[in-house]
């Protein structure tokens, strides 16, 4: 009797335990992720270049002939006008040798006429009279160029500008060429920018004859001001490692001095510096592929994931502008990417 109630107590135990060991299979909840939707492509873009104001054609101005500097008659930022006398070296060496000179051709002159009257009257010959010509002809020489370089002792303004930098004080010596004052338009701002390798690699060939005019703004000036295209160099700068671009405008009421600082807002598009219309996307929606440089988006189509390679053209705050592998109205899934699959069914949130 004890068996059979320890029979039914084990056989119940038993049953129990099997519908314990049953396995209860739950379906997996729907990965929700949030989604962008790519917009239009960018027509416009927009960069801003530092720069600074430059002296425009900047010239320097030194004697052409050696001596005393007797004077200086101006300072640096003086406004000057053409033909104005800026400064004198001693000129008493000069005025000398004009006397000389004058005396000389005075003395050639009347032996040339008398020569003249006697070579006439064949009581001269013909040798003699040819090296009365010649000696006049070299006394005229010699009294221009010595008037010529007393005309050297006065230097004047070949335009009118205004005074970069006056490098030569009152009683320095200076020599043919050396550089006295530093003299530039003032009626035109020069700016300078610089600009990576990559830009430069995009410039059109045409820019030169392109309608388009960056704005500038200058520090302490207020309001925008449009510039013209002047030149950039061909190599690169030895210290920045950058190519430069110069500009140019009329004068302001107001003037820009050299030095002042610039912001020139440049539309890469219309400039002609770059050729990329692409989608901006933001940084969430990228996965980085196994790859250098290789990105994927994720596409949510139909409810499901679909992986797909992307092209980033630049990366900025802004996020990526991708050139190739998305369309405009794409969804793109930006979260969760870790966990997605392609195929993966998914219940898509639009941010």
């Amino acid at each position: 009797m004890k068996f059979n109630k320890l029979a039914v107590v084990v056989a119940s135990t038993l049953a129990l335990a099997a519908c314990n060991n049953e396995t209860v299979h739950r379906e997996q909840p729907t990965l929700t992720v949030s989604t962008f939707e790519v917009k239009a492509p960018l027509k416009e873009q927009f960069r801003n270049f530092n720069g600074q104001v430059m002296a425009a054609e900047l010239t320097p101005l030194a004697f052409r002939i050696a001596g005393e500097i007797d004077q200086v008659l101006v300072e640096a930022g003086d406004v000057v006008k053409k033909g104005q006398l800026l400064a004198t070296i001693d000129g008493d060496t000069y005025r000398q040798d004009v006397v000389d000179a004058q005396s000389q051709y005075d003395l050639a002159n009347k032996q040339l006429k008398r020569g003249k009257e006697m070579f006439a009257s064949k009581m001269l010959s013909k040798s003699e009279f040819d090296q009365l010509t010649a000696n006049f002809k070299l006394a005229s020489a010699n009294l221009a160029s010595a008037k010529q370089a007393l005309g050297y002792t006065e230097l004047h303004a070949p335009f009118t500008g205004t005074v970069s930098t006056v490098d030569k004080k009152q009683f320095e010596n200076t020599t043919p060429g050396e550089t006295l004052l530093n003299l530039y338009q003032n009626d035109k701002v020069y700016v300078r920018i610089q600009v990576s390798d990559s830009i430069l690699a995009a410039i059109s060939p045409d820019m030169r004859s392109s309608s388009y005019r960056p704005n500038a703004t200058f520090g302490g000036i207020e309001g925008s001001y449009p510039l013209t295209y002047l030149e950039h160099t061909s190599e690169l700068h030895p210290q920045s490692r950058t190519y430069e671009f110069w500009m140019s405008m009329p004068q302001l009421e107001t003037p820009v001095m050299p030095g002042t600082s610039v912001t020139v807002n440049v539309d890469m598009a219309k400039a002609g510096l770059s050729d990329v219309q692409g989608y901006q996307l933001p940084m969430t929606t990228l996965q980085a592929g196994s790859a250098d440089n290789e990105f994927y988006v994720w596409k949510l189509e139909d409810g499901q994931a679909y992986k797909n390679l992307v092209e980033i053209e630049k990366i900025s705050g802004q996020g990526a502008l991708i050139a190739h592998g998305v369309e405009q109205g794409d969804q793109l899934i930006n979260s969760n990417l870790r966990k997605l699959r392609d195929g993966m069914k998914l219940s898509g949130k639009e941010e």
